[in-house]
């Protein structure tokens, strides 16, 4: 049972109650009758200094002194009596005067007051039984905050902060006059003791009571949440077992008791991790319910459920009799304070093989993050960022679980006796003390960070490498062009066909590149299948036009087909009912589909081929930070990398507006589209062309006319098989409706389940124009990013000459992707001599974009 700080034999001998020896965590009373006090202090004075000449410095504290001195002189606060004292308790029990009629306040010290090392515990604020049952519970905590405290070497000894409001309502707490009062004792105490947030306790109560005194551990001025640090210290211990076992997370099994604060990021950073099954409950459902989860039904009992994690995030002593009785996960690993009912139903656990990892490892974020806001404060007010104190804490507690579980051999019996095994040193320096040297270490230098590995980010990483640019590419996918973003599928279509030249000539461009990245890769990416512009009259559309397609493709000396008719197009693509209509169409042999995951892949294998690429996925960026000394970027990753480069090249897609308002305070006129399509099972022997259909828009302007289809050979992905005698093709749409679901304004709104009226337009559209009687098998709806004038975004941000910025490319850019990871390496790396002839289309400053406008609007 480790102490606030570290006594020499001596010291010991002299100082301690032979009555009351702790031995390890379990104090053993000497009975009179078995053992005298001669007895006793004989064993003190020969085996003792044996013992401490063969041992660490953690076994001379698991010897506890009696405290001689129960408070410094000159406080007048009345000392309270405890049950645990017969124990062999060294808790200090003091009631604060507090003016309000029917609410008592305790506060809880395991040890003496001193100010070196202060007791540090949060403030709890509830209805007890009794004002004993209020002054046990400080006494519980205060000796559990020691354990924590000394798991780690905080720098702080155990201490709680216990409020009994007894028969008060909570909403008639007077907690401005409470804060006040325990602001006065915090004086009086003189910086022997800090206080926090607690149950019922919140961050008003805290900036109340800093205002009147500074001995508050709360993260007031700082974006450090400590119910995150809490959480972060769960799932590192989390690892530290599974690492000590030697086991996946994907092969594990999880249950979640409580889903507040704490459990509710437990169960997503689970899910982020790559967890087997995550099993939510909570009191109030709704908060169970958390994406990637299995929330438990009304009628489902979370002791019940056979899992190999059991996570407590709720109140303490649930796991009782009955769940013992009823459930044998492997592992038991929480953020609950004394999680089980009594010592005989954790003897059981144990029995079981349910190996217990104690909160005095997984439940020290709060604390540890104390540490850093106590000996590092300008780090914790904003020199280091939020995630490197959770990744700093993380890799801690990751750390000690695996010490512990390795110290145990793995079995579950031997925990409690391992536990005295892995306490820190207290005789070195406060852990938080580390955190500088944990940053340094953590801190990786390149030349250009690309955040986004869709098309443009993998296409930038590619040309940075061509380049000679060392890259760290990240995104924040489970991988690159992951199923939630824009990049990903089978095919984007490539054509020269546009009613713009200067687009038409792009492609041109970008298919030599294309052809030299297929032969690095050693991959086919690009498949001339052709591609058909058929329909009406509409005039110019974000796809162009059939009119201005040969236009375009006539002035540049393209090679085309142009049909007049809907019978010449019959004849040509018998597939398609256009027979007897008053369509006319445009034929590009040469065009065809790109494999766009596939090609996201390719160009990301190549550059991290070269050695000079590092593709990091499911992480996300946090922070940035521009120095303003040399200009460099520092990129702060989820688990609190800092990635230190030269420039630094966004491509968030569909996410943009949020990464620039978040890190940049900029925002541009940017829309998100929920885009639909589908795969229809069809026909074997109907060959549907890749084809692009134009009609006008609706009157209600929800139907948008434009449609495509490409054939079965540009679909490699489906979830289901084709039956017999049939193939699978894909058709979609290219617009938006008028209904608001289908433009959320960040992507944390977006929904990807289908809407009928949309899929519902489809499958009318492959009825009136397809042939093989169509059928749809799936439905997918995509993020796209859009600009109002569908041109898309290819700049450096102003006032940052190192950061480009790519954006609003979606449903168009794909088929320039190599053209375009050029351009934005040259863009970063401060080069003006591009391939492309005129950059000022894609400007951040065209109205358009809206963001010079915003700018001069702040400035008037």
């Amino acid at each position: 049972q480790p102490t606030s700080s570290i006594k020499s034999s001596s010291e010991i001998e002299r100082d301690l109650d032979p009555r009351s020896i702790h031995f390890f965590s379990s104090p053993i009373p000497l009975d009179e009758t078995t053992t005298t006090e001669e007895e006793s202090m004989k064993f003190l004075t020969t085996a003792l200094p044996l013992l401490l000449a063969s041992s660490s410095s953690f076994f001379v504290a698991a010897f506890q002194p009696r405290s001689s001195s129960r408070l410094p002189s000159g406080l007048d606060f009345q000392i309270h009596d405890h049950d645990y004292e017969k124990q062999g308790s060294n808790t200090v029990v003091f009631e604060v005067p507090v003016r309000q009629d029917g609410i008592k306040m305790y506060i809880a010290n395991d040890g003496d007051l001193q100010t070196h090392r202060p007791g540090n515990g949060g403030m709890r604020l509830m209805s007890y039984e009794s004002d004993q049952h209020a002054i046990e519970d400080a006494v519980r905590l205060a000796e559990g905050m020691t354990r924590k405290h000394a798991m780690y070497n905080t720098g702080f000894s155990g201490a709680k902060l216990v409020v009994n409001h007894g028969d008060v309502d909570l909403e008639d707490v007077d907690r401005a006059g409470l804060m006040q009062d325990c602001a006065k004792a915090l004086e009086t105490l003189d910086g022997s003791i800090y206080t926090g947030c607690d149950l019922n306790t919140n961050d008003d109560d805290m900036k109340h009571l800093i205002s009147h005194t500074p001995y508050v551990l709360a993260g007031l001025d700082s974006t450090v949440d400590t119910n995150m640090a809490t959480a972060i210290s769960v799932v590192g211990s989390i690892l530290g077992v599974l690492q000590a076992h030697q086991e996946k997370i994907e092969d594990n099994t999880f249950m979640v008791q409580g889903c507040g604060k704490v459990g509710s990021f437990v169960a997503s950073e689970l899910v982020r991790l790559g967890a087997k099954q995550v099993k939510t409950c909570d009191l109030d459902c709704e908060r169970a319910s958390i994406h990637g989860c299995t929330a438990l039904k009304e009628d489902e009992q979370w002791f019940q459920q056979d899992v190999d994690f059991l996570v407590p995030c709720a109140n303490s002593l649930a796991i009782n009799e009955q769940v013992l009785e009823e459930m044998s996960p492997r592992f038991v690993v929480g953020a609950t304070n004394q999680p089980y009912a009594n010592a005989q139903v954790r003897a059981g656990f144990d029995e079981k093989g349910a190996l217990h990892v104690p909160e005095s490892i997984s439940s020290a974020g709060a604390i540890l993050a104390d540490s850093i806001e106590w000996t590092q404060p300008d780090l914790f007010r904003g020199g280091a960022a939020p995630s490197q104190v959770y990744g700093w804490i993380r890799d801690l507690s990751q750390d000690k679980a695996h010490q512990l579980c390795r110290r145990a051999q793995n079995e579950a019996r031997n925990i409690l006796q391992a536990v005295d095994d892995v306490y820190a040193d207290n005789t070195q320096d406060p852990i938080g003390q580390s955190f500088p040297e944990w940053i340094a270490e953590n801190t990786k230098v390149t030349d250009c960070v690309v955040l986004g590995g869709g098309m443009a980010g993998t296409a930038a990483a590619y040309s940075n490498a061509k380049a000679g640019i060392k890259t760290v590419l990240v995104e924040q996918g489970d991988s690159l062009a992951p199923k939630m973003a824009s990049s990903n599928g089978d095919s984007r279509m490539y054509r020269q066909m546009y009613s713009n030249p200067f687009f038409s000539k792009m492609q041109t461009l970008a298919l030599d590149q294309w052809k030299v990245l297929e032969e690095e890769c050693g991959e086919k990416l690009l498949h001339p299948n052709g591609l058909l512009f058929y329909g009406e009259d509409t005039g110019e559309t974000v796809e162009g036009s059939v009119a201005g397609a040969q236009q375009t493709m006539e002035s540049l000396g393209l090679p085309h087909t142009f049909y007049a008719t809907g019978d010449d197009i019959a004849r040509q693509f018998p597939a398609l009912k256009t027979k007897g209509t008053p369509y006319s169409g445009v034929y590009e042999e040469t065009a065809g589909h790109v494999r766009s995951s596939a090609a996201c892949a390719a160009m990301a294998k190549v550059a991290e081929a070269s050695g000079l690429c590092k593709s990091i996925t499911n992480c996300k960026v946090t922070d940035i930070r521009k120095s303003s000394e040399d200009g460099k970027v520092n990129v702060i990753l989820e688990d609190g990398t800092n990635v230190l480069a030269k420039s630094l090249i966004l491509a968030p897609g569909a996410w943009t507006n949020q990464v620039l308002e978040e890190h940049f305070g900029m925002k541009l006129n940017l829309d998100i589209w929920r885009v639909h399509w589908a795969h229809y099972e069809i026909d074997e022997n109907v060959d549907v062309p890749q084809c692009f259909f134009f009609r006008k828009e609706s009157e209600d302007g929800n139907d948008g006319g434009l449609y495509y289809c490409f054939p079965a050979s540009a679909t490699e992905t489906c979830s289901q098989k084709a039956s017999p005698g049939k193939k699978i093709i894909k058709v979609g749409v290219d617009f938006k409706t008028n209904e608001s679901i289908d433009q959320p304004p960040t992507m944390d709104a977006f929904s990807y389940e289908g809407m009928p009226l949309v899929l519902n337009m489809i499958d009318g559209f492959v009825q009136e124009h397809l042939k093989g009687n169509a059928k749809r098998i799936e439905d997918v709806v995509s993020p796209y990013c859009m600009t109002s004038d569908s041109y898309f975004i290819m700049d450096r941000l102003p006032g940052h000459d190192n950061i480009a910025l790519f954006s609003g490319g979606s449903g168009r850019a794909f088929k320039f992707a190599p053209l375009i990871g050029d351009c934005l390496s040259r863009l970063a790396r401060g080069e003006d001599d591009f391939l492309v002839e005129d950059m000022s289309c894609f400007s951040l400053e065209r109205p358009a974009v809206g963001l010079k406008q915003r700018v001069e609007a702040a400035m008037a």
